[in-house]
């Protein structure tokens, strides 16, 4: 009887791994492992090469056009992932989200960095130069609509070319930062971020999405019909997501103004690996909406999958975190690891509440 109840329990494990919601799961937290590890490394470089003044002033831009870029998604990215798999015309309908996220984030974009002379004055400079002004809006833009073709790739179950999107992203990313560092100063750190996502952007749309739905051409289309019924569904999953979302990519501004590039530079290092942890729970959360899309009838074994599975992977690495993390962050320098130790083991924790928040949302979405 043992030997069977033994058995039993193996095979729902192995079962609850090779499922597509577990399968999906991983290519998206291997994605945003991807990000946040090579994403860490690519702090360093900035660490070691670039004073803690320019990190804190780079790491505050990128953080505002990241809200820009998630104020510019407008719900679409939410709408793709529960309507692409049952569109009749699944290109039309990718195309016209991604023109409609367009135009929003340029718009989001030209207002943001117009007024960074009142709500952000330590970075005022972006609002003044006109390289850096255009930068920002185009990065932005490349932004959004990197986010809204990974929404795709999700919403397909092909998760795996958003692993390899995030990996070119990333890997690009790493290479950029030393050819700038003599003549944009802090941002130079920007350029290299923007650079890359623009290129993962372009492969997003000429490579990869071709391989999920054949014969796809990238070319604008509007639809005023299919974003009123995108807002019906997901306006208000927006608005909630962009209020959770926000203190994420408003914190960095709020300690630059506050305390100085300097200060937000320990900040954000700490920041940055946190988000590491973070991805586990996210990455369940969206394998899970995914998942619910497509079959409604598994999803309480899928919730408490998806809840298991979270807290399996945190735990482990919260002890890390926790033991080791201050050694970690001598990769940055003596002083990231004296003064971001201690927000980092804070940082880390929220993991757990953030697992239970993540599946709640996501089942809200889903129904």
């Amino acid at each position: 009887m043992r030997d069977l109840q033994n058995s039993t329990i193996v095979n729902r494990l192995r079962d609850a791994l090779l499922s597509s919601l577990s399968t999906n799961a991983m290519y998206l937290m291997l994605a945003q492992a991807t990000m946040a590890g090579l994403g860490f490394f690519f702090w360093v470089i900035v660490a070691r090469y670039y004073s803690a003044a320019e990190l804190g002033y780079s790491s505050a831009i990128v953080s505002t056009i990241s809200l820009v870029a998630l104020t510019g998604h407008i719900g679409l990215d939410a709408f793709l992932v529960r309507f692409l798999a049952g569109a009749e015309k699944p290109q039309r309908l990718f195309n016209t989200c991604l023109t409609y996220a367009a135009i929003a984030t340029a718009i989001a974009a030209l207002v943001a960095a117009t007024g960074f002379r009142w709500w952000s004055p330590r970075l005022a400079f972006v609002s003044t130069q006109p390289i850096f002004f255009a930068a920002f809006v185009g990065f932005a833009i490349a932004s959004t609509m990197g986010g809204i073709a990974g929404s795709a790739f999700v919403a397909g179950r092909h998760s795996k070319f958003l692993l390899m999107k995030d990996i070119l992203f990333s890997v690009t990313k790493l290479l950029l930062p030393l050819l700038f560092v003599r003549y944009f100063h802090a941002f130079g750190i920007v350029a290299s971020w923007g650079l890359a996502t623009a290129t993962a952007l372009v492969a997003s749309l000429a490579i990869f999405m071709p391989r999920m739905m054949p014969g796809y051409v990238p070319l604008p289309t509007l639809g005023a019909k299919l974003v009123r019924r995108a807002w019906g569904f997901s306006g208000m999953s927006y608005v909630i997501s962009l209020i959770g979302a926000a203190p994420k990519f408003v914190m960095p501004i709020i300690v630059i103004n506050a305390l100085g590039p300097e200060e937000n530079a320990y900040f954000y290092v700490a920041w940055a690996i946190a988000t590491l942890l973070f991805s586990i729970p996210t990455s369940l959360g969206q394998s899970l909406f995914a998942e619910g899309s497509h079959n409604r009838r598994r999803l309480h074994g899928d919730i408490r999958r998806a809840i298991g599975l979270s807290f399996l992977l945190l735990v482990p690495a919260v002890v890390f975190v926790w033991i080791l993390g201050g050694h970690v962050l001598l990769a940055f320098g003596a002083d990231y690891s004296e003064r971001s130790i201690g927000l980092l083991r804070i940082l880390v924790l929220a993991g757990f509440p953030i697992t239970l928040e993540r599946v709640y949302f996501t089942v809200l979405r889903i129904r």
